[in-house]
């Protein structure tokens, strides 16, 4: 655990991140259950009109043509979900897109304690996304670590990476070059 409360002031060059990382969710078995989704989908519907006179149909092609927008907004959702992540020496900015639209900024002077972690998306925060939890509040996309940042008014944020090595290494950096100066 590093405590940052006396050491940071926000930069104002915030055109050169020093870590950047872009995490997708990418995950077989949802796919897998989209892919099945839309297959049974389609199986309901030429069951129902090969073997059914258009009377005794289960759904009507509206419902059908419904259901499929559903699971192909869903898939869209998916596909297009990254969480991307931004440190600098002023702070942190990451984003959950498409459920977060603009980056939330957290500078260093309002972080009492930043430490990368090994977390449980399951147990601890009941799955990945922007979650809450008795951990606090957590922004995780896949893996199993993250940078957790307690900030002065005691709240607690995760933040997902796959990079756990270099972003502990860029933290103690970022402690040490100031420190010097």
């Amino acid at each position: 655990m590093v405590n940052l409360s006396t050491h940071y002031k926000p930069s104002t060059d915030t055109k050169s991140p020093l870590f950047t990382e872009v995490q997708r969710y990418r995950r077989a078995w949802m796919w897998v259950l989209i892919g099945l989704a839309f297959s049974m989908l389609i199986i309901i519907s030429v069951v129902q009109w090969v073997y059914f006179p258009a009377e005794e149909y289960w759904l009507s092609f509206s419902s059908l043509a419904l259901l499929g927008g559903m699971i192909l907004l869903l898939a869209v959702l998916v596909y297009q979900a990254h969480l991307i992540t931004k440190i600098d020496d002023g702070g942190i900015q990451f984003r959950l897109f498409p459920f977060q639209w603009f980056y939330q900024h957290i500078y260093w002077q309002d972080v009492e304690e930043v430490y990368v972690r090994e977390y449980d998306a399951i147990t601890e925060y009941g799955g990945w996304g922007i979650k809450y939890g008795q951990q606090g509040k957590s922004y995780t996309i896949s893996g199993r670590f993250g940078i957790q940042l307690v900030l002065a008014d005691e709240r607690r944020i995760l933040i997902g990476t796959l990079r756990p090595i270099e972003l502990e290494q860029l933290i103690l950096r970022l402690l040490y070059d100031y420190e010097l100066k």
